[in-house]
Formats: structure tokens, sequence, C-alpha cells
């Protein structure tokens, strides 16, 4: 049947069992959002160009664009627990505690069958995510099963130390679930701390990307500098001053004629003074007026 719910089969060694290693698809949707990430971070981190320190950079703006993505998805879902959620009794059926290559067998209504139903939780950045939530890097998972729409489901939840020492197979356990959605947890196991610690860690991969590629974090504006001869000078009266309008002409790096204006406030210049524009590589026919000494001086 369509709605019928899978349960299950506790295995033999309940208590401190091994976590069934996750299936190829399960692996291969995060490494493809991972190779998205690094597309992105390619044009936003190191730029066109490809340096020796081009993949250190790439690897961690990956890793910290994942680890954003991670901490919003978290945050998001359990923000709608807290909306939407409700908690409904369950049971401790097994404790695990390490990684084994079989995969734990499920029992649906009338059949069985296998699958690796390993959950989130030991890509790199999750790992060291748990660390700092938790205080370890070994997964600690309770597997527990509540009663659905259907009869029975089950679920699976990273937590603390601790709390996998104190709970107990077959102990009575309230678990968070949004109705009609199988994502669950543990109702005492909170994940705001693990949405924090992704965030964070997305900060500190993203800064090390920036400066693994050499770029600087502010980037300053790009301004030219190129000789110009002044054209022509203009009075321009105010109430209150009087100031000069002085017209010059000057080449942009491409060898087009460029000409601008530039007020200033003496009437020292005349037509044929030498003097530089300056202005930005993307307008280059706006410029402001610098004299040639001022120029000159700055250049020795």
């Amino acid at each position: 049947m369509a709605n019928e719910c899978r349960i299950p089969r506790v295995p033999r060694s309940r208590d401190g069992g091994k976590i069934a290693l996750r299936g190829v698809v399960a692996v291969l949707i995060p490494l493809v959002e991972i190779a998205i990430f690094f597309a992105i971070a390619y044009r936003i981190v190191t730029g066109p160009r490809f340096g020796p320190r081009t993949v250190a950079a790439l690897l961690c703006a990956g890793l910290g664009l994942f680890a954003f993505y991670e901490g919003v998805a978290i945050a998001k879902r359990e923000d709608d627990r807290a909306r939407y959620g409700r908690a409904t009794p369950g049971i401790v059926i097994e404790k695990l505690t390490s990684l084994e290559s079989r995969s734990t067998q499920y029992a649906p209504i009338g059949r069985r069958r296998r699958s690796n139903p390993i959950g989130d939780g030991f890509i790199l950045q999750q790992r060291l995510a748990r660390l700092i939530a938790t205080g370890s890097a070994r997964p600690w998972v309770i597997v527990y099963r509540y009663t659905c729409s259907a009869s029975a489901c089950s679920g699976r939840d990273l937590v603390t130390e601790a709390s996998w020492s104190e709970l107990q197979v077959g102990q009575t356990v309230n678990i968070r679930e949004i109705v009609g959605e199988a994502d669950t947890r543990l109702e005492d196991n909170p994940q705001w701390p693990m949405a924090l610690s992704e965030l964070g860690l997305a900060v500190v991969f993203l800064f090390g990307a920036r400066l693994l590629s050499g770029r600087p974090f502010f980037p300053q504006r790009e301004w030219i500098t190129a000789p110009a001869v002044v054209l022509r000078v203009e009075p321009v009266t105010y109430p209150d001053a009087t100031r000069w309008r002085i017209h010059f002409a000057y080449f942009d790096p491409a060898g087009q004629a460029q000409e601008s204006a530039d007020e200033v406030v003496t009437g020292t210049w005349k037509p044929g003074d030498d003097c530089i524009a300056v202005f930005r590589p993307k307008a280059p026919d706006l410029a402001t007026l610098r004299p040639w000494e001022e120029s000159s001086s700055a250049t020795r």
C-alpha cells in the first residue's frame, strides 16, 4: 500500500550497536550540492584567475557555502517544528555508536527489504559542527519508534553523549514531529546548537577561503591616471564665489580620445597646461583634474 509505514526490525545487539553507512544515492546528493557550491565559490572568491592556491580556496569556500546552507536548513526545520510541530509518544528501540558497512534491515508490513537509512551528520563540516555543538566527534545515535497515521514509524537522532548514556532501550520518550512530514527528532534534543555551529563554521571556512585566495577583503576602487592637456578655461559665477571650469583632453587605456571637465577655485589655469586626468576603468569619460606637479611629486 502507498501509505504503509516501514517499521525497522530491531537488531539482536540493541545497546551500543553500529550505524549503517549511507547508500550511494544518499552520498551523491551532498556531493552534487558541494560541486554546485564550488562553481559559485570559484567566481565569488577566486575570480577568473586560476593560481596555485585556488584548489584550497575553493575547498574552503565550498565547505563554507555548504555549511551555511545546512545551518539555514536546520534552523528552518527547527522553526517549523516549533510553530507547527507536536509531541508524540515513542519508545527507544536501539542505541548506535559507530559505522559499519552493512545496511540496516527494514520490515515493511507484510514483507522485508534492505535499505541504507543513515541520516545526515557525517560529512566533514557536519562532523565538525557536531563536535562544537555536543563536545564529541563520535556519533551518538538514538533509534526510536513512534505512532504515526499509518501504524508505527521510526526515526533516529544524533544526541549528546550524556543523553545517549541516560536513555535506555525500551524507555519511553517524546518525539517532536510535524504532521504529514517524516522529519522528526527527540523532544529533548533541539537542533539550534547544530544550526549555530554550522553557520559559525561557514563564517570560518569563507574567511579562510578569502585568505587563501590572496584577494583583499575590502577591495579598493581602481583609478586610472593619464596625461592630459587643458583645452579651455571658463569662469563660473556663483552667488558667493567664482570658480573656473577646466576642460581637458586625454586618451583612455583603449587609445580613445576623451574630454572631461572639472571645477577649481584658482584662476591660474590656461589652455595648453599639462595636467593629469583621474578616472574609473568603467567610466573613462568622467574624469577629475589633478595638477601635473602634484602627480609628479606623488610618483617620486
